[in-house]
């Protein structure tokens, strides 16, 4: 038992050992007692619901998660590298294919 030396929790640590010591013997149990816990554990037990068939999926759908984590880590670093060796900013190739022209007709 760990000493405290707060005075509060000597007290109850006392009281505790005495609720223990004067207790000792009369928790005793019947001869049904065993059979009423394992009723009441079946009981409960049959509350549940069953699992659902998509438990599978949960791992699945971590470890996708990742995956995808990892390759867009992959991107953002090789943009990185690409942006320090070309002077040209890195979405001017892109925008220059995808230029549709003016935003509003006649213009």
């Amino acid at each position: 038992m760990t000493i405290h030396r707060n005075p509060a929790v000597e007290r109850i640590e006392r009281i505790l050992a005495q609720v223990h010591r004067s207790t000792r013997g009369e928790a005793s149990v019947g001869e049904q007692w065993p059979q009423d816990v394992m009723r009441t554990i079946r009981r409960q037990a049959a509350d549940h619901p069953a699992p659902s068939p998509l438990v599978w999926a949960e791992p699945l759908v971590w470890r996708v998660a990742a995956g995808a984590a990892l390759v867009a880590l992959v991107f953002a670093g090789s943009v990185t590298v690409y942006s320090r060796h070309h002077a040209a900013p890195v979405a001017a190739a892109w925008l220059e294919e995808f230029d549709g022209g003016s935003p509003l007709p006649g213009q």
